[in-house]
């Protein structure tokens, strides 16, 4: 008995063939994600674990200062701006035309911020000296050429956070924040936001 299946030209097969392998396997172009949405996906991803691993850590740091319980506090006449906890009161006895000082009477808190006349950056190379010479558990470091940070424990058990900027004329203004050492945890995020706030006008 003869085959009775049509024969096909072999060009004709292999189209044929190729058109049966591809049924229900093509995707509309617009199901497709672009890189900039792939991108933001891997974005969103990322911040995911980290705001997980800040949580299995307990670092609540961004939630802990409440901006709104922070005024400013500006020094016209030496040109920079700061923020103050505004339950934090003047020192009047400490402050003066350059700078001032502010306490908080309940935890003993303090943040003294002032400018400095800084000739020929003998006051800038001082204050970092002593704050290298002052004990091991202080660390500074330069940040570019006109910003120094320093952080650590000092002897009597309070701890000390510093700021200091160069202004274009040569002179300086120095922030420092002090605190108990036991209260760190609490009270490094404000000391943080405080000194980070700290604008030359």
């Amino acid at each position: 008995m003869k085959n009775m299946l049509p024969t096909l030209p072999l060009g004709a097969a292999l189209t044929l063939a190729l058109l049966l392998s591809a049924c229900g396997k093509q995707e509309a172009v617009g199901d497709v994600p672009s890189s900039e949405e792939l991108a933001q996906q891997a974005d969103a991803a990322s911040q995911a674990i980290r705001d997980e691993a800040a949580e299995a850590d307990g670092d609540d740091e961004k939630a802990a200062v409440d901006l709104a319980s922070l005024d400013s506090y500006t020094n016209a006449l030496r040109g920079y701006t700061i923020l103050v906890p505004d339950a934090w009161k003047a020192d009047a006895a400490a402050s003066d035309d350059n700078g001032g000082t502010f306490v908080d009477a309940e935890s003993s808190a303090k943040l003294a911020v002032s400018w400095v006349e800084n000739r020929e950056d003998a006051a800038w190379s001082k204050t970092v000296q002593a704050v290298e010479d002052s004990n091991e558990t202080m660390n500074g470091a330069a940040v570019g050429e006109n910003e120094y940070r320093a952080s650590g424990i000092l002897t009597e058990g309070v701890k000390s956070n510093q700021r200091m900027l160069r202004k274009p004329d040569g002179t300086m203004v120095q922030a420092e924040i002090t605190y108990a050492a036991d209260q760190a945890k609490a009270t490094d995020p404000l000391a943080s936001t405080i000194l980070d706030s700290l604008t030359l006008q």
